[in-house]
């Protein structure tokens, strides 16, 4: 299968490095426009602690001609960018693949002719310096159909190779319920420990208690708008249970914060916001959470 992975962050070096190293693939990797010249290795950390330099294979013309599968790892905000740039360099055969946080990053899917998939993944990586990723946690991935049409066949076989390279990935009937599942704990998780500093698993601390259970009713309210069901007690253990099995990691906005880059945060809290609005319906605990965290971008 031929493949080209767009984006040199931690998610996009993690896909690449382990679907590099099925011989049965060929595979690439697209870097963003503000990388003037590529290296020709990257470094990785894997999941036991053990690191290498291994040789980068950077996509060119050729490789995005010949794509089967184009697997776009890039912030939320930098979506629409990258399928701009795509779209006349992509067979229409081939199958997009979305691998962002949030929701609300691109709705314009009548402008493609592509099938497009979203990957979401619970895998923890992180950069610890440009093109060296650490694999800091195991977890699993879930892939499904977000518009277009795909065979059965075809999504299996998508379906596998991403599993054989990274497990456990697994094709799902309900990606739009997975897809706000995640949002849901990412609109509690990432802007509290951003803005508190704090590594996951201080949320368990009773101190956020109120404040997580405000976030929880405001996003079953929304949620419900897109006829996505959550009950409070559910969605209260599955975020407390990420947060502690994520106890010692920073969540990636908190990253962003700390590292003075751009946060996601108009995608995940934002797109709760945006929704509400169109309910005509309040959501306060979201609004300020959306509003402190973008404060304290211009802060840094």
């Amino acid at each position: 299968m031929n493949i080209v992975v767009i984006g040199q962050g931690a998610i996009g070096l993690l896909w690449y490095h382990h679907l590099v190293q099925s011989t049965d693939n060929r595979v690439s990797l697209s870097c963003s426009s503000s990388i003037s010249s590529a290296p020709t290795y990257y470094e990785f950390t894997d999941i036991e602690q053990l690191y290498g330099r291994f040789a980068l294979n950077v996509a060119d013309e050729i490789a995005f001609a010949k794509a089967d599968v184009i697997l776009l790892c890039v912030k939320s905000y930098q979506v629409n960018a990258a399928i701009e740039a795509l779209k006349n360099k992509i067979p229409t055969n081939a199958v997009i693949v979305f691998c962002h946080n949030g929701l609300g990053a691109f709705n314009d899917f009548s402008t493609l002719k592509h099938t497009c998939l979203a990957l979401l993944t619970t895998h923890g990586c992180k950069i610890k310096h440009p093109f060296h990723a650490q694999h800091t946690g195991l977890g699993q991935s879930d892939l499904g159909l977000i518009y277009g049409n795909i065979s059965n066949s075809a999504l299996n076989e998508i379906t596998t190779v991403f599993n054989n390279s990274l497990p456990t990935v697994t094709s799902s009937d309900a990606i739009k319920e997975k897809q706000w599942l995640k949002l849901a704990i990412n609109c509690v998780i990432n802007p509290i420990t951003a803005l508190e500093n704090v590594d996951n698993g201080e949320l368990l601390n009773d101190k956020f208690q109120r404040q997580i259970a405000a976030l929880i009713h405001e996003i079953i309210a929304v949620a419900a708008f897109e006829n996505i069901r959550f009950t409070f007690d559910d969605l209260l253990k599955k975020i407390l249970t990420v947060a502690e099995k994520t106890a010692r990691n920073s969540s990636s906005m908190r990253s962003d914060i700390l590292q003075k880059r751009k946060t996601e945060v108009d995608y995940i809290n934002g797109y709760v916001v945006a929704v509400a609005n169109k309910m005509a319906f309040l959501v306060p605990e979201n609004e300020k959470l959306l509003q402190q965290i973008k404060a304290l971008e211009i802060m840094k």
